[in-house]
């Protein structure tokens, strides 16, 4: 971290001429960016970011390209708010980023509950609202976009290298070939997807969704990959809540939660694939043991190879998907990076910006 915030919190001037720091907190800075919250002369409470690893620095930088397919009319499309590049400029090997804030608290996994009502049929709207946009907000920008078969073929590959290991129990290999061939999953079209949601994108009011964030993974894909990170909450009753949200904006489309659950569980063959790749014995031997407790878990299923989420008990997705972020993995994604669930955390009060004011 710099000296202190506002030492931070001054380099905007560098990206926003004429912008003028009057306080600055720490916002979340970790091991992959500096971060700090700036309150500027207008009022306004701006986020200046500065990578620390050339990863972050890539998503930053592809976040900032992404953020501008979100006109005024995309905007208000939206139940919910979307950050804004304000400006970026190079920093010795890095670069220093400025965007408005969104308000509200960091959303953590263990959110999604009965305990906060209402908060799983507002993240379902919210994802529905973003999968409901035209697709040519994504194609006339010239980010990504898969085709329905092309989303497949990523899988199977997954798949196939994950057998080649010798490593994947066979009921597991079985349960994952038969969705794949299961030409009825696959009849879907690709939707304007954000790519890498995970708890920590949310901002929440309450239990209300009221911004998301982490924009660099936009394009054309399964809006099943949306959905998966909801299939690591224990509380199987907001999961359906927010699916059935999800279901009253969208409509139905009844393999959806089958294919999040497909994504999800072959994230851990993906980690087994990282462990094999990198040589790392215990990252193997990690993801053998996951795969291990996945197999159990879905071996009391009548139905082990038909996917069933709604009868599945997951196993920790969140944890494994923490995992392939930390290690700069590839996801199925377009190379999305998860944000880690180990930094979830609620937002910096902005109030607290005010006691670290610079001095006059």
């Amino acid at each position: 971290m710099a000296a202190n915030p506002f030492t931070l919190a001054a380099l905007a001037t560098s990206a926003v001429p004429g912008i003028e720091v009057v306080g600055a907190v720490d916002d979340g800075s970790d091991e992959d960016l500096e971060a700090v919250a700036a309150r500027v002369a207008d009022g306004r409470v701006v986020r200046v970011v500065v990578p620390r690893t050339p990863e972050a620095l890539r998503r930053l930088r592809d976040q900032a390209v992404t953020l501008s397919v979100f006109s005024r009319a995309v905007r208000d499309r939206l139940p919910f708010e979307v950050p804004e590049t304000l400006g970026t400029a190079p920093l010795q090997r890095t670069a220093v980023v400025v965007s408005t804030r969104l308000g509200g608290a960091t959303m953590r996994l263990a959110d999604v509950s009965p305990a906060h009502l209402g908060i799983a049929a507002s993240i379902g709207e919210a994802i529905a609202a973003l999968h409901d946009l035209p697709t040519s907000v994504v194609v006339d920008a010239g980010l990504p976009h898969r085709t329905t078969a092309e989303i497949r073929d990523a899988l199977v590959a997954v798949f196939d290298r994950g057998a080649e290991t010798g490593r994947v129990p066979a009921a597991l290999l079985a349960r994952w070939e038969t969705a794949l061939d299961d030409a009825a999953l696959w009849q879907f079209q690709p939707r304007v997807v954000h790519g890498d949601l995970q708890a920590p994108a949310f901002r929440r009011e309450h239990s209300t969704i009221t911004g998301i964030d982490g924009w660099h993974a936009l394009g054309l894909g399964d809006p099943a990959i949306d959905l998966a990170w909801l299939l690591g909450s224990e509380h199987g009753s907001s999961v359906d809540e927010a699916f059935v949200a999800y279901a009253g904006i969208r409509g139905a489309d009844r393999h959806l939660r089958r294919r999040a659950m497909l994504h999800a569980e072959l994230d851990v063959a993906r980690w087994l694939l990282h462990g094999v790749d990198a040589g790392d014995a215990a990252i193997v031997a990690d993801a053998e043991g996951m795969l291990a407790r996945l197999a159990e878990r879905v071996a009391d299923d009548d139905a082990t190879t038909a996917l069933q989420p709604e009868r599945l008990h997951t196993m920790d997705l969140a944890d494994v998907q923490h995992m392939l972020d930390e290690r700069g993995t590839s996801t199925p994604r377009d190379d999305a990076h998860r944000r880690s669930q180990a930094r979830e955390q609620e937002t910096v009060e902005l109030d607290g910006v005010d006691a670290a004011r610079s001095p006059r």
